[in-house]
C-alpha cells in the first residue's frame, strides 16, 4: 500500500520527537550517572527508557499494550524478542525490563547520540559481522551482569530486515543464559511488523502488543544443547505468529 501524505509528515515528525526526547534524556542521564558514580543508573534507563519509547509509540499513533501470559519479570533474566520493525526499539525501551542492558550492533556507536546514550546506559555493543570479536565481548560482560544483578536482552534474529515472519535464531542468548544460569523470558510482538516493516521508516496508527511469556529454564540441557533450545524457542515463535511450517513462513519478506 502507498504511504499517504499524512503518514510521510507524521513519520518525519517521529524523526523529529525521537532525537529531542533522545537528547533530553542524555541531558538527565549524563549528571545523575556521574554524580550517583552510577549508582541511579538502572533507575534511569528504567525510567528514562519509558519516557522515550512510550512517547514515541503516542506520537506516532500508537495503542502498545503489554499482556503478561506468566508473571511480571522482577528477578534477573535473558529477554529474548522478535525482531521486524523500525519500531522494536521504542517498543524494547517501553517495557521497563528490570536492570536491563541490551546487546546491540556497534553500528548504534556511528551516531553520536546512540554513542553518548549507549555508553552512559553501560549497553553491549557487539559486532555482528565477527563471531568470535562478539564471543569476546559477550564473555567478558558476563562477570559484570552476574555481579550486578543485570538481566540482559537479545534480538536473536540479530537483525529487523529478514526474509520470513520469524527468522533464523543466533545462538548468543542462548548460550549467555546457560552460562549465566539465568532463565530465557521470551517476549512476542504482534502488530509492529505490520504497522512498520523492518526495510520501511513509513508508520502507520494501531495497536502492538507485547506477550510476555513464562521464563523459560535452560540451566537442566548441555551446553551443547543450546543450538536446539535455539530451534526449539524459534519453533514457538513461529507458533505464535500463526505460521505452521518454514514454507509459510518465508512467504512474506520484511
Amino acid at each position: 500500500m502507498q504511504p499517504t501524505v499524512g503518514e510521510y509528515v507524521r513519520s518525519v515528525v517521529i524523526a523529529t520527537w525521537f532525537i529531542i526526547a533522545l537528547s533530553l534524556c542524555i541531558i538527565i542521564l549524563l549528571p545523575a550517572v556521574i554524580l550517583s558514580f552510577g549508582r541511579l543508573r538502572n533507575l534511569m534507563i528504567k525510567w528514562l527508557g519509558y519516557f522515550l519509547g512510550r512517547s514515541v509509540l503516542w506520537v506516532a499513533g500508537i495503542d502498545f499494550r503489554i499482556e503478561y501470559i506468566g508473571p511480571k519479570p522482577k528477578d534477573p533474566a535473558v529477554f529474548i524478542m522478535n525482531h521486524s520493525s523500525t519500531l522494536d526499539l521504542f517498543i524494547l525501551v517501553g517495557l521497563q525490563l528490570p536492570n536491563i542492558r541490551f546487546v546491540a550492533k556497534k553500528e548504534f556507536l556511528y551516531n553520536p547520540l546512540f554513542l553518548i546514550a549507549g555508553k552512559l546506559a553501560d549497553q553491549i555493543f557487539i559486532d555482528r559481522k565477527d563471531s568470535k570479536k562478539s564471543i569476546q565481548t559477550l564473555n567478558k560482560a558476563i562477570d559484570k551482569i552476574k555481579t550486578q544483578q543485570l538481566s540482559v536482552f537479545f534480538a536473536p534474529e540479530g537483525t529487523r530486515k529478514h526474509k520470513g515472519i520469524i527468522g533464523p535464531f543466533r545462538t548468543g542468548a542462548f548460550y549467555m543464559a546457560h552460562d549465566l544460569k539465568y532463565p530465557i523470558v521470551p517476549i512476542y510482538v504482534e502488530g509492529a511488523r505490520t504497522l512498520c516493516p523492518g526495510n520501511s521508516l513509513i508508520t502507520r496508527k494501531g495497536v502492538i502488543t507485547a506477550y510476555i511469556y513464562p521464563p523459560v529454564d535452560v540451566t537442566d540441557r548441555k551446553r551443547s544443547e543450546m543450538p536446539e533450545v535455539a530451534r526449539e524457542m524459534r519453533a514457538r515463535y513461529m507458533e505464535w505468529a500463526g505460521v505452521e511450517n518454514e514454507e509459510e513462513n518465508m512467504k512474506v519478506e520484511a
